[in-house]
C-alpha cells in the first residue's frame, strides 16, 4: 500500500509532463495516419498541419486532393487566422473567373500583399485602372513589329553565339552539367536584353556564379511559403527577420541592387528613349524610379524563370520519351531539306508543328506557374455550385488540371504531343481554352506568350539539331515548391555533339 501511494504521488507530480507527452503522441499519430488522406481538420489548427506535412510535394498532394473532391475543394486554416481558400481545377470555374465575370475576381489584396516586396505595383501585381493602364502600354510595346523583330534577332543571336558554343564546350569536356542552369542563364540573358537593351552575359563558357539568379530563386521559394502559413505568422517572421522571411529580405537586397545598377546605366545613355528595349520605351513616358524598378522586376520574373524552366522540363520529358524526340528530328530533317540550309532561321519555326505541340504538352504537364490566385469582390456562385464570398481566396490549380482524367482522358499522365495535332497535321487549339492555362487566360493572358514560344522553340530546335542530350542515370527529378516550378535538383545531363552540317550564313 505504501509503495502504491508513493507511486501515485510521484505520478501526480509529473502529471503535466504526462499530459504533454500524450498530446505529442496523439498529435504525431494523427499526423502519420492522415498525411496521405484528403484534408481533415485538426482542433484549432484546421487543415494547416497536413498542408505543412505535404509542402515538400505540394503539387502532387494538391492534385490528389482535387481528384478526391471532384475538382473543387475548400481549405480552412487555424482558428482566428482567416486562412480560407477555395481550390479548383474545373475548367468551367476557371473560365468564369478569368473571363466571364472577370471584374468580380481581381488579383486581390491578399495576392498583392504576398508579392508586393518583390513586384511592387508592377503589371503582374496590380488591379483595376493601374493594371489596365500598364496592360495597354505593355500590349502596345510587346506586340509592335519593331520590338518583335528585335526579340527575334536577339533570340537567334544568343542561341547561335552563346548557347550553342557553351553547350559545345560542355560536350567536349565529357562531364555532366546542370542543363537547367544553362537554360535559365540563356533566358536570363535574353530577358535582360529585352528589358535593358543588352545582355549581362551570364551564359558564358565559364558559367560564373550569378548572384541575381540565386537571389531570384530564393525569393520565389520564400514567397511560396507565404501561401502555406497564415498571414499574421509570416508578418511576424518578417518583423523578426528570421526563417524564409530573412531569406527573402537577403534576396531582395541583391535583386534591387542589380536592377538599380541597370537603371543607372540605362539613364546615363543619352537618348535612351530611342532604343528598342522595353525600359527605353517606359523611360520615355515616365521618370519615376519606383515605377521603372517595378516594371523591370515584373518582366524579369516573367521572362527569366518561365521559359528556362519550361525548356528544362521539355528536355527531361524527351529523355523519357525517345519516340517523341525521333518525330521532332524527322520534322527538322524535312525542314532542312526544304530550305537547303544547315541551321534554322526564326522564319522556320512556323513549320515546326510537332515541336510546338511537344512544348504545349510539356506545359500541360509541367506548367511553370502551377497555380493562380484570385480574390472576390461580391458574393457569387461558381459553375461548379461553389459559393464564394468577399474575403475568400481562390486558387486555380493549373498543375492539377493537366492531370485530371475527366478533363484530358485516361492518358492524361502520358506525354503525348499528338493530342495537339489534327488529322491534317495542323495545330489544334480546341484542346487549349480554359483547361490549358500555362499562359493564363482571359484579359490577363500572358502578354509575352508569342515571344516565349518563339524563344523556346528556337532554342529547342537548335539544341536538338546540334546535340544529343542524355540525362545522367539515377538523377532524381522533382518539382521544387516555389512560385515558379523549377527542378529541385536541377537537370544533370551529358551532351554529345552531332556531326556538323554545312552552315550557310544568313
Amino acid at each position: 500500500m505504501e509503495s502504491f501511494l508513493s507511486f501515485w504521488c510521484l505520478s501526480s507530480l509529473r502529471w503535466p509532463e504526462i499530459c504533454l507527452s500524450l498530446m505529442i503522441f496523439f498529435s504525431i499519430h494523427h499526423f502519420i495516419s492522415q498525411r496521405n488522406k484528403p484534408t481533415k481538420p485538426w482542433p484549432f489548427l484546421g487543415m494547416l498541419p497536413q498542408l505543412l506535412g505535404n509542402v515538400h510535394r505540394l503539387y502532387d498532394w494538391s492534385t490528389y486532393m482535387l481528384k478526391t473532391y471532384g475538382g473543387t475543394s475548400t481549405f480552412h486554416g487555424p482558428s482566428l487566422t482567416n486562412m480560407n481558400f477555395i481550390s479548383t481545377c474545373d475548367p468551367r470555374n476557371t473560365e468564369y473567373i478569368l473571363k466571364v465575370n472577370f471584374d468580380n475576381f481581381p488579383k486581390g489584396d491578399e495576392f498583392c500583399s504576398i508579392f508586393s516586396d518583390l513586384m511592387g505595383n508592377g503589371i503582374f501585381n496590380s488591379d483595376s485602372e493601374s493594371w489596365k493602364k500598364q496592360r495597354r502600354m505593355a500590349n502596345s510595346l510587346v506586340h509592335s513589329k519593331a520590338f518583335r523583330g528585335f526579340m527575334a534577332r536577339t533570340t537567334q543571336h544568343i542561341v547561335r553565339h552563346q548557347l550553342v558554343p557553351v553547350l559545345s564546350s560542355l560536350a567536349r569536356s565529357s562531364s555532366s552539367f546542370d542543363m537547367q542552369d544553362v537554360l535559365l542563364r540563356f533566358t536570363f540573358d535574353s530577358t535582360c536584353t529585352a528589358i535593358f537593351g543588352e545582355s549581362v552575359n551570364s551564359l558564358s563558357k565559364e558559367l560564373a556564379s550569378v548572384p541575381f539568379a540565386k537571389a531570384m530563386n530564393d525569393a520565389m521559394e520564400s514567397i511560396m511559403y507565404r501561401y502555406v502559413v497564415p498571414k499574421s505568422w509570416w508578418h511576424l517572421l518578417r518583423l523578426l527577420n528570421i526563417g524564409k522571411e530573412r531569406q527573402l529580405a537577403n534576396a531582395l537586397a541583391v535583386i534591387n541592387n542589380f536592377v538599380s545598377q541597370q537603371l543607372k546605366m540605362k539613364m546615363k545613355i543619352k537618348g535612351c528613349s530611342a532604343g528598342m528595349d522595353l525600359l527605353s520605351a517606359y523611360a520615355s513616358v515616365s521618370d519615376d524610379e519606383d515605377f521603372l524598378r517595378d516594371t523591370a522586376v515584373n518582366f524579369l520574373v516573367a521572362g527569366r524563370d518561365t521559359s528556362g524552366a519550361a525548356l528544362s522540363w521539355f528536355f527531361w520529358l524527351l529523355s523519357r520519351n525517345p519516340d517523341v524526340e525521333k518525330k521532332i528530328l524527322e520534322e527538322q530533317r524535312m525542314i532542312l531539306a526544304e530550305t537547303q540550309r544547315g541551321r534554322f532561321d526564326i522564319e522556320d519555326l512556323s513549320k515546326m508543328v510537332y515541336l510546338h505541340a511537344s512544348i504545349c504538352e510539356t506545359l500541360r504537364l509541367y506548367p511553370v506557374v502551377p497555380m493562380g490566385q484570385k480574390g472576390v469582390v461580391k458574393e457569387d456562385v461558381l459553375p461548379s455550385g461553389t459559393v464564394v464570398k468577399p474575403g475568400t481566396i481562390i486558387l486555380y490549380n493549373i498543375y492539377a488540371m493537366g492531370r485530371m482524367e475527366w478533363i484530358w482522358g485516361k492518358d492524361c499522365l502520358e506525354f503525348k504531343p499528338e493530342r495537339w495535332v489534327d488529322d491534317q497535321g495542323r495545330l489544334r487549339y480546341e484542346n487549349s481554352g480554359f483547361r490549358f492555362l500555362a499562359f493564363n487566360g482571359g484579359p490577363r493572358t500572358c502578354v509575352g506568350k508569342d515571344m516565349a514560344l518563339v524563344q523556346m522553340k528556337y532554342a529547342a530546335a537548335e539544341i536538338l539539331l546540334n546535340f544529343e542530350i542524355d540525362v545522367v542515370e539515377g538523377h532524381h527529378v522533382s518539382p521544387k515548391p516555389s512560385v515558379i516550378m523549377t527542378m529541385k535538383n536541377g537537370l544533370m545531363v551529358k551532351a554529345k555533339e552531332k556531326p556538323k552540317r554545312c552552315m550557310v550564313s544568313k
